[in-house]
């Protein structure tokens, strides 16, 4: 059961957690080492790692541990908490399985401690990714919600459990876009990367343009995030060209999973600037009329010109029509 304000609570510290160790020690004055711990055990079996928590400020203070399961419903990868029900609906979870050494922990400034992580994978234990998240929040601390509402704050390492066995590796495109026809640069790209797979994935590639003529004109690289099961995540990137002109090829590759698998998809969009291009003929229009115009006036002053001719041929019949007169 998701609740609005554990959802609030959690999206909070995730945003911590993933912030620069910087920004949450000004926060807070409390940081997690490390921000995500990858364990692989086997099912029946136990294993133990350690974590620490660490008081960046000048003040002592008390910490409470506690851990939790996330899921994540969007293709921002935005995590949202839920509530252990003992059952096993959530196929991912991982909460259950995981012991702190020490649900508090006093920490004078500048102090650090260590706690012993174990996790006990039940002999049933599926193949594949189980998650949880390891938040320590410090007491007496909150934040203003929008609401009015006080918040509590936390800080935390994911925890990412690796059950070994048969893991299915699976993933699509589910969209690649782009605007089809522009004018100028920047060009936006726009993918969603879905994960059919047992396992998160972190999908490692890029996008290449070619123009053409095929020759390449930028990679833009992919940014490297983790996909979690049955999730999908949005990718964006721009190519910061301002004068493009043809057609060009996008093909958007990356690579993911323990064998180098593959996805991939390919678009093409075009870069006119037909404002520009219509000023160039107009331009080009008027000078060659003009130098038409300034053809046509010296051949019409040239003494060898038609009209020249016409004139004295009229002049030398007249003179010989005066002289027979005569």
């Amino acid at each position: 059961m998701i609740k609005s304000a554990p959802k609030i609570l959690f999206l909070l510290a995730f945003s911590f957690l993933l912030a620069p160790d910087s920004l949450a020690q000004a926060f807070l004055g409390v940081s997690a080492i490390p921000p995500r711990l990858e364990i692989s055990v086997e099912p029946g079996k136990t294993i133990t790692k350690e974590i620490k928590v660490r008081n960046e400020s000048a003040v002592e203070k008390i910490i409470s541990t506690q851990v939790k399961d996330f899921v994540v419903v969007d293709d921002l990868g935005t995590p949202i908490q839920v509530e252990s029900t003992g059952d096993s609906s959530n196929r991912w979870a991982a909460s259950s399985w995981i012991q702190i050494s020490s649900a508090s922990l006093k920490l004078k400034p500048g102090e650090t401690k260590t706690l012993m992580v174990t996790v006990i994978a039940p002999e049933d234990a599926l193949p594949g990714g189980h998650y949880a998240v390891i938040l320590h929040s410090p007491q007496n601390e909150t934040t203003l919600s929008e609401t009015g509402s006080l918040i509590e704050t936390n800080v935390g390492t994911l925890v990412y459990v690796t059950i070994p066995g048969d893991i299915k590796e699976s993933a699509m495109i589910k969209d690649f876009s782009a605007p089809r026809l522009s004018e100028y640069g920047p060009i936006d790209f726009r993918a969603t990367v879905t994960n059919l797979s047992d396992i998160h994935i972190t999908p490692v590639g890029q996008i290449s343009i070619t123009n053409s003529l095929g020759f390449k004109t930028a990679t833009l690289p992919l940014e490297t995030v983790n996909i979690f099961p049955y999730t999908s995540r949005e990718y964006h990137q721009t190519l910061n060209r301002k004068l493009m002109l043809g057609r060009f090829r996008a093909n958007f590759i990356a690579a993911y999973g323990t064998t180098g698998q593959l996805v991939n998809a390919t678009l093409f969009f075009w870069v006119i600037p037909w404002r520009l291009i219509l000023t160039v003929v107009a331009i080009l229009l008027i000078i060659i009329l003009i130098a038409k115009l300034n053809r046509k006036s010296k051949i019409d002053k040239s003494p060898n010109s038609p009209k020249v001719e016409e004139l004295e041929k009229e002049l030398s019949a007249l003179k010989k029509k005066y002289q027979d007169r005569k």
